[in-house]
């Protein structure tokens, strides 16, 4: 007997809930209610206008009016309410012409709806135009970016520039944002826009595969995908290392190699240190481009590598990589186990240069090269060669001090180029006997 009365309680509630909810959809849809025009009919944010019908009710209770799904302010947007006559502000709506331009209901469709528009006036009029032009011109730039690859897709460099993975999150990120604008907040200049970089993405993710290249169809375009992001993997953090890879690491390369070749001859072990410094901070060593840039250079072998050396201690780098580089020359000058004529001279020269850089310029045994002009010609010589070089008073005249080095036979070898050219050249050390002009 109780479950009797308790399954007719159910009955009872069921019919009740069951009759309100048919109420309800009487009320959503009660064509009674109907809505016969806005006026004005195109109205800027704030405007009040008036929606006039029948059967509106003549009290609001609990009614509403609403512009596509943007109700009017409960406390101060309802002026007038009536059976035939509703006046309103209209509210503040967030948004583009896509969502301001709709259509106008009573109580979310209990009436009938009636379009409207919404001036925004001439400034957002403009840019809405302008929007529209811009997404005229992504297409034009899809399709000359498309144009210039798609005419190369068969390149086998061409399909490995392009990334699957980031071609990958740019579908599925433009994906998203075109589903928003279309189901959530619905924009059509949005979505559109979004979906010319989805093509892109597809586009370039096909090509990135490789599919066209010669004889890569055979593979199969799953496999191809596979093979394209093992290698994409592997060259991950190629711009990383560049960006964070240490300062003068291509000036220290140089200088290697321009130590492993003084002697002019490359030592295989001389090489595997030069291609493991370049493997760990991500430099290419191009050896026959080095090569050219070595052979291409005016000075001799030894001045030039000084130079070089010199312009990299002038770039003031941190202490602890100079101290690795002298390490490093030296490790290179020994690697064969024999050092030669050439390697011992351009040693004696840097290797101190380095030294002096890591005493804070302390006070080093320099040794002077002076030319001593024994005509009027050659003072001529010594301006053309020397613009900024200093003159000097000595007992026998006039003298020039052309460079100072660290090494008295590097010092010797500089004297012996300017002896060639008929100069009297001398090397002086400490206790100089000449005095500034």
């Amino acid at each position: 007997m109780r479950q009797i009365h308790l399954l007719s309680l159910l009955f009872f509630l069921a019919i009740i809930f069951g009759c309100t909810e048919e109420e309800a959809i009487k009320e959503i849809n009660n064509p009674e209610v109907y809505l016969e025009k806005i006026v004005p009919p195109v109205f800027q944010i704030g405007d009040t206008v008036k929606l006039i019908g029948k059967n509106f009710g003549n009290e609001r209770k609990n009614r509403y009016v609403e512009f596509y799904g943007w109700e009017i302010d409960e406390n101060k947007g309802y002026l007038e309410w009536t059976d035939t006559l509703i006046t309103v502000i209209v509210p503040t709506i967030n948004g583009d012409e896509d969502i301001n331009n709709g259509t106008a209901h009573i109580n979310e469709r209990l009436s009938n709806g009636v379009k409207y528009k919404v001036d925004r006036g001439t400034f957002i009029n403009v840019i809405n135009w302008l929007v529209f032009l811009s997404i005229f011109l992504t297409f034009i730039y899809l399709y000359l970016k498309i144009n210039k690859i798609w005419k190369r897709k068969h390149l086998q460099e061409v399909a490995e520039a392009q990334s699957l993975s980031g071609m990958f999150l740019l579908i599925v990120n433009c994906l998203l944002w075109v589903a928003y604008y279309i189901f959530v907040n619905y924009d059509t200049k949005g979505w559109i826009d979004q979906a010319i970089y989805v093509v892109e993405g597809a586009v370039f993710f096909i090509i990135g595969t490789g599919i066209f290249v010669k004889g890569q169809k055979k593979f199969g375009f799953w496999n191809l995908i596979v093979k394209a992001l093992k290698l994409e993997r592997k060259e991950a953090d190629y711009l990383l290392k560049k960006f964070f890879k240490p300062l003068h690491a291509e000036v220290i390369l140089h200088i290697l190699h321009q130590v492993a070749m003084i002697d002019e001859e490359f030592d295989p072990k001389e090489q595997e240190i030069i291609q493991l410094f370049a493997k760990d901070w991500s430099i290419e060593y191009d050896f026959e481009k080095l090569e050219m840039e070595r052979k291409q250079s005016a000075d001799n072998r030894f001045e030039r590598l000084r130079k070089i050396v010199n312009n990299y201690l002038e770039s003031e780098p941190p202490e602890e990589q100079v101290a690795q580089l002298k390490d490093m020359i030296g490790t290179m000058i020994q690697a064969d186990e024999k050092v030669s004529e050439e390697e011992a001279l351009i040693s004696s020269e840097i290797i101190p240069m380095l030294e002096n850089y890591l005493n804070k310029g302390k006070k080093a045994v320099l040794y002077d090269v002076i030319i001593v002009p024994q005509e009027k010609p050659h003072e001529l010589i010594v301006h053309e060669l020397f613009p900024n070089t200093e003159r000097f008073i000595t007992a026998g005249g006039y003298a020039y001090a052309i460079g100072s080095y660290y090494s008295p036979k590097f010092a010797e070898m500089m004297c012996e180029k300017y002896r060639n050219m008929n100069l009297f050249t001398i090397v002086y050390c400490e206790g100089k006997p000449y005095l500034k002009e």
